[in-house]
């Protein structure tokens, strides 16, 4: 079993991550979890909803 963790973006379009009923402390955490290497993240609201949105660089 290898414990070798891929320095490459997971992602190759953007993602949106809900984040509504996230406690504003725990945002960074979330931001990290789901950063991609060179990527934009921001935070979106849509209909009610708040949204973590990672764009990857080109």
């Amino acid at each position: 079993m290898s414990a070798v963790t891929a320095d490459r973006p997971r992602y190759a379009t953007p993602t949106r991550v809900d984040v509504t009923d996230c406690r504003t402390d725990r945002l960074p955490d979330r931001i990290r979890a789901n950063r991609v290497d060179g990527s934009e993240v921001h935070l979106e609201r849509r209909g009610g909803r708040t949204f973590l949105v990672t764009r990857p660089r080109e």
